[in-house]
């Protein structure tokens, strides 16, 4: 087994077990350290308050997040992130002494329940997983230590913080006509890394890592797994990932990047406010609106007999004279009239003309993914279908009842969680303000 690539997966698959909204760093020891680490591992890094995070706890870190991330173990590159993690090491001290002071207890059971999950992830038994640790140089304790510290912020946030966070039914109503209103424009699937920038003092440093992490990807690197190590967002434990935004819902300088950014492309570090971003926009679409009822279509096609159609050649020129002809046809009626003008060069065939209408869900993936993002009056690329391809056209589309209490409830879900998550950020942020830290690193 290679080891870096199993802490890889392992690390990001702890990340979707359903932890709330926070960053889950640094999970496992290295495979090895270096020598200096090892000289001085019972040397202090920070005091936190009543507790201590030691040299080793600090060094291991660098090794672990290095070693998933596939980076380079070298001394620059282990100097740029050390000032990085030891916050992020601060930040979750400061969370187990919060959960202990609000007599939170996770039980051995709960601790066992969430090793064997994520053995069982990974196609392993506990005690495989224990050995693959064991062999790696991370006793199964630390491990333990830190789930013990996740589930209790997960447990603090949703006992103590939850209780606070208030949806008034006029909230539901303006978020839902915010959706609605928005129907039809412009969506982005989008990603990110967010690097802080506390003080002043650490905007270089943030602009540096933010650089090297550009770096990284442009290697080939995975920007899930580097959001995952790096990022400091909420969205951290999800890979980066951000759902379906608007890009007016951001902030200005986010919105001018996010707008020019191709699907797949990364942005440069964008600095705005509280540090430095890295954007990736994965897809774009028309918002849907409000979702829930099910799509009822009225479709149509051109459909072309291709003989060899297994030959790609063939296919492929086939598919982009089709493109070209039918690209300028903006109405189903239009579509269906291609085949009768004169120097038309295809078979048409009999699947050809109205299909009826058809509920989205019932269709086949594949033509699911052609119609599903398709605006009425809008022709499809060429279908390979039916022994040929065809170009698809929506005529109309309408949604079938919506449940109204059931979307209401779902909007109210999403509000509740969005603003419990800036609860626990800005408790975090208290704990950070009043803590007393003393940094030795």
């Amino acid at each position: 087994m290679n080891t870096k690539a199993s802490l890889s997966r392992i690390l990001f698959g702890f990340t979707q077990m359903g932890l709330f909204g926070l960053t889950v760093m640094g999970l496992f020891l290295t495979t090895t350290l270096p020598a200096r680490a090892q000289n001085t591992g019972l040397g202090i890094a920070a005091v936190v308050n009543e507790g201590v995070i030691s040299v080793l706890d600090l060094e291991s870190r660098i090794s672990m997040i290095l070693n998933s991330s596939q980076m380079k173990s070298t001394a620059e590159n282990r100097a740029r992130l050390k000032p990085q993690i030891l916050r992020s090491l601060i930040e979750e001290k400061l969370k187990l002494q919060e959960t202990t002071r609000a007599g939170i207890d996770v039980s051995e059971a709960e601790i066992s329940t969430r090793l064997q999950s994520i053995a069982a992830s990974n196609k392993m038994t506990i005690d495989q997983f224990s050995n693959m640790l064991m062999q790696s140089g991370v006793p199964i304790s630390s491990l333990s230590m830190r789930i013990e510290t996740e589930i209790a912020w997960q447990r603090f946030v949703g006992q103590k913080l939850s209780r606070k966070i208030k949806v008034s039914e006029e909230d539901i109503s303006d978020e839902i006509n915010r959706i609605q209103a928005n129907a039809g424009k412009p969506e982005y699937l989008l990603a990110e890394i967010f690097i802080p920038v506390q003080t002043p003092s650490q905007d270089q440093e943030a602009q540096q890592l933010s650089r090297r992490l550009v770096q990284e990807l442009q290697k080939g690197a995975s920007f899930k797994t580097l959001a995952t190590n790096f990022s400091r967002a909420p969205s951290s434990v999800l890979g980066g990932d951000m759902g379906w935004m608007q890009a007016n819902h951001l902030v200005n300088e986010l919105e001018t990047v996010v707008r020019q950014l191709k699907p797949g492309q990364v942005s440069l570090p964008v600095r705005s406010i509280g540090g430095y971003y890295l954007m990736m926009l994965r897809e774009e679409r028309k918002s849907p609106g409000l979702e829930g009822g099910e799509a009822i279509l009225k479709v149509s096609q051109l459909h072309v007999t291709v003989a060899n159609l297994n030959d790609p050649q063939v296919a492929n020129a086939t598919a982009q004279k089709l493109s070209s002809i039918t690209r300028t046809a903006s109405s189903c009626q239009q579509l269906e009239s291609l085949s009768g003008l004169p120097g038309y060069p295809f078979k048409t065939s009999l699947l050809s003309g109205s299909m009826g209408e058809i509920s989205l869900s019932t269709l086949p993936k594949k033509m699911q993914d052609v119609l599903g993002p398709l605006a009425v009056g809008q022709p499809s690329k060429p279908l390979v279908t039916g022994g040929g391809l065809a170009v698809m056209m929506i005529c109309e589309r309408q949604s079938e009842a919506l449940d109204m209490d059931e979307a209401r409830e779902k909007v109210s879900l999403t509000l509740k969680n969005r603003r419990l998550d800036i609860a626990a950020r800005r408790r975090l942020n208290d704990l950070r303000r009043d803590a007393f830290v003393d940094i030795r690193q």
